[in-house]
């Protein structure tokens, strides 16, 4: 006999833990299956970035909501979230890039984030350790910042235990199980489970999960690298989480070192979470490009991830219609940590209620792709 639960997660990174602790607010008790331990696979590897700079108003709506959460997260969850709202620095460094950069704080502002643009004089004034020749101008938010992803899914994962959650660690999910368009439940390592609800929530897996039901999920993995400094005093904690729009670089400060990254768009997908030595010499070059300084700090580690992207790096949430109590929250191009909170609220709400309140999810349908509807996401890193 299959055991019941009110739904069954497959991912148990910080969206199926951030789902399945908003389930159990309302009473359900779901079951977290993770093929690895909590939090260990992508959300992990996370620069743990939270920003409301976006380009489209759903994830700015998705940003605000999280943001909000993150602020009040040790009194709503009982933990700390580890958020440190240090500001976003985007540098601009083309006079088209400075024309984009002003119509995107307008269009920000308009949905009330707080962020201004800045001329290359106050960047130089505020951020003296960052060369500045070729920027043409910058946009800066203080509330953005960033928090710890393996410490946030551990939160939510306990609150959502001590709420009736299970959670299966080094479980596979081997097959969803479906008959006449309606979800009926999973076969896994440790057996069948049987439930009305499944969320797919696995990350870069879902595609091939859920082919089988004849879904196709436009999703593919993308590799990203972060590499850690030891300790490094020659810049000041409290700087902003820093991107240079020309390179692709970005760094900020953490545990007194430096973390940083670089988007290399060259870069196939892959399901290879190698490090790959060439990628550092590129990040190095560009890292002492904008800060000189930074020639004094040596490399203490680095590691990988992947970013589960779609066409238009807007996120696929909600509702399948082709099978009937199948939930799909994956494609998170990189922004999927920080936007857990708002889409642990609104894909409950959609499951338990028929339609999402906290943030609305009309435009991360997966039909978007075949009816035209796509908006796309610029503001990637």
């Amino acid at each position: 006999m299959a055991e019941r639960a009110d739904a069954l997660i497959i991912g148990g990174g910080v969206i199926g833990a951030s789902i399945a602790w908003h389930l159990t607010r309302q009473g359900r008790k779901p079951v977290v299956f993770d093929r690895g331990l909590l939090g260990s696979g992508n959300t992990g590897r996370s620069a743990g970035g939270i920003r409301a700079q976006f380009t489209t108003e759903t994830n700015i709506k998705l940003s605000l909501y999280s943001i909000a959460f993150y602020e009040r997260f040790k009194e709503i969850l009982g933990a700390d979230a580890e958020f440190h709202q240090v500001g976003y620095l985007f540098l601009a460094v083309t006079p088209e890039q400075r024309k984009q950069f002003e119509a995107r704080v307008a269009f920000q502002r308009k949905l009330g984030v707080e962020v201004s643009f800045l001329g290359r004089e106050e960047v130089a004034k505020r951020w003296p350790f960052l060369v500045i020749d070729d920027v043409t101008g910058a946009t800066w938010s203080a509330k953005d910042g960033f928090a710890g992803p393996y410490e946030v899914t551990i939160a939510f994962a306990n609150a959502a235990k001590r709420g009736g959650a299970l959670f299966h660690e080094q479980a596979e999910v081997t097959e969803i199980v479906a008959e006449r368009g309606r979800i009926r439940g999973l076969k896994t390592s440790l057996g069948e489970f049987s439930s009305d609800v499944v969320v797919a929530a696995a990350g870069p897996a879902v595609p091939a999960l859920v082919k089988p039901l004849g879904i196709e999920v436009p999703v593919v993995p993308y590799r990203r690298h972060l590499f850690m400094t030891e300790t490094f005093p020659g810049i000041p904690d409290g700087i902003p989480f820093i991107i240079d729009s020309g390179t692709g670089l970005y760094f900020r400060k953490e545990t007194g070192g430096i973390m940083m990254g670089m988007v290399d768009k060259s870069d196939p997908p892959t399901f290879n979470t190698n490090v790959d030595d060439g990628y550092l010499e590129k990040l190095v070059e560009a890292a002492l490009t904008r800060v000189p300084l930074l020639e004094k700090a040596n490399i203490l580690n680095g590691w990988a991830g992947l970013y589960d992207t779609t066409p238009d790096h807007h996120a696929i949430v909600g509702a399948v219609d082709e099978v009937k109590g199948l939930y799909l929250a994956v494609g998170f191009s990189g922004h999927g940590f920080m936007h857990s909170p708002a889409i642990g609220a609104a894909l409950t709400e959609m499951i338990l209620d028929g339609a999402a309140r906290s943030v609305s999810l009309d435009a991360l349908s997966l039909n978007r792709f075949a009816a035209g509807a796509v908006v796309e996401e610029t503001n990637v890193i």
